[in-house]
């Protein structure tokens, strides 16, 4: 038998998951499993289909996993009328929460996932149980983008960037930045990653994303103090991959300065650790669920 095509990855995960209706617009879920609900955030240029090496384990160890696109990327609709900058986008985030019914949630948070929902758990911090932070930033005043990540945001250029990008191209640049082995993930895979961010109009939405960065010296430090004060009684855990290439490993010394983790993890994986380590991943995920964050 062959094996699957970009499509049929993309139609494989699309048949595991729903949609709702959030604000008038239909967005991707996928659930699965029973228990302390473990609510997983992608970044960019990811979505919910990051997550779906993940979802098996993570039922099987005894939680609910649920993950989302956020509109704008992946399945999910890509509104031209929406601001699709973080606080826009952690807003959207309470509104699923709350659409799912989800009590409240371990949040699992990637990539920019991490700042918008460190944001919204700051926010609605009595909807939050623990919090899990992989590879991200909250250093965000020191951020400098990785050279994939900075052509989608230099004005002019980010449109022919993603007007030329192909496949091809993006197999290399998944593989040298985004995972640790080249068997990690195949390139009907990769393929899928970008069906998923082209489709719908998603160029237009995804480079409003890349665009709607705040990076400002007083955003991260309200992120900081807020997230060191909660740590004082949310359970925390980091969860970081060795071989990370894509995130500056200033940021992670950042995180551990920071913030008062009871558990820190290296595992052996580079930025996609979803790739690399699904059910290492899980298993550390929904231990901590389950003990309440005892580590």
């Amino acid at each position: 038998m062959s094996p699957p095509t970009a499509a049929e990855h993309v139609a494989s995960h699309r048949s595991a998951g729903r949609f709702v209706d959030v604000r008038g617009q239909r967005l991707f879920v996928r659930e699965e499993g029973e228990g302390p609900p473990v609510l997983l955030l992608h970044g960019v240029p990811s979505s919910s289909f990051l997550y779906r090496k993940m979802m098996a384990p993570l039922a099987q160890a005894g939680v609910r996993a649920v993950a989302f696109d956020f509109p704008g990327m992946g399945l999910s609709a890509k509104p031209r009328d929406i601001a699709y900058d973080w606080h826009a986008l952690a807003g959207w985030l309470d509104e699923v929460v709350e659409t799912l019914g989800l009590g409240p949630v371990h949040l699992v948070v990637h990539d920019i996932g991490g700042p918008i929902g460190f944001e919204w758990a700051l926010d609605h911090p009595s909807k939050v149980a623990s919090l899990t932070v992989l590879n991200t930033l909250l250093d965000l005043a020191r951020f400098s983008p990785p050279f994939p990540m900075w052509l989608y945001r230099v004005p002019g250029l980010r449109q022919v960037v993603f007007r030329t990008q192909s496949t091809a191209l993006f197999v290399p640049i998944m593989r040298r930045q985004g995972v640790a082995r080249r068997d990690s993930i195949t390139p009907a895979e990769v393929g899928a990653y970008l069906e998923l961010l082209r489709r719908d109009g998603g160029r237009r939405s995804f480079l409003a994303i890349m665009a709607g960065f705040d990076l400002s010296p007083a955003h991260g430090e309200r992120l900081a103090a807020g997230l060191r004060a909660l740590g004082e009684t949310l359970p925390m855990q980091l969860i970081w991959g060795r071989r990370e290439r894509a995130i500056p490993e200033h940021q992670v010394a950042f995180l551990r300065r920071t913030l008062p983790f009871r558990a820190t993890h290296e595992v052996e994986g580079a930025h996609f650790l979803q790739e690399d380590v699904p059910e290492e991943l899980a298993e550390l995920i929904a231990g901590f669920a389950r003990s309440g964050g005892a580590g």
